[in-house]
């Protein structure tokens, strides 16, 4: 029983040793800064928009107006590998990978007045790994 135990605890210390385990979060671009609700469509101008939130990331010339749009993306990534520390071969390997953004698209006429706003908002839902 003692010599089993001991194999047991030999073992265990192996595959901690050869374990490795990784934790990442990349971002894509800047976290939407500003509220998109004091945008007031037939009012608020590209200068308010500008002000409030900054260049966009793109701009689309539409044939009646531009378009800017703004957009945050968030990964949230880890992973568990537990490997043979002689042949390097893996016994177990366990990957989560959670991908959120959020998006905001402001539609303007010819005379640079707002005329839409869409906003989609999710990286705020993202659950901690």
């Amino acid at each position: 029983m003692r010599v089993a135990r001991r194999h047991l605890l030999g073992w265990l210390l192996a595959a901690a040793l050869a374990s490795g385990c990784t934790v990442a979060r990349y971002y894509q671009d800047v976290p939407l800064r500003g509220d998109p609700s004091v945008l007031v469509e037939g009012q608020s101008t590209k200068s308010d928009v500008l002000r409030l939130f900054g260049p966009p990331q793109q701009i689309q010339h539409q044939t009646d107006g531009d378009t800017f749009v703004y957009a945050y993306e968030r990964t949230n990534y880890s992973s568990l590998r537990i490997q043979d520390p002689i042949t390097r071969i893996n016994w177990f390997t366990y990957t989560r990978q959670l991908e959120n953004h959020d998006k905001l698209v402001v539609l303007f006429d010819f005379a640079g007045v707002v005329r839409g706003v869409a906003v989609d908002r999710h990286t705020q839902d993202m659950p901690v790994l």
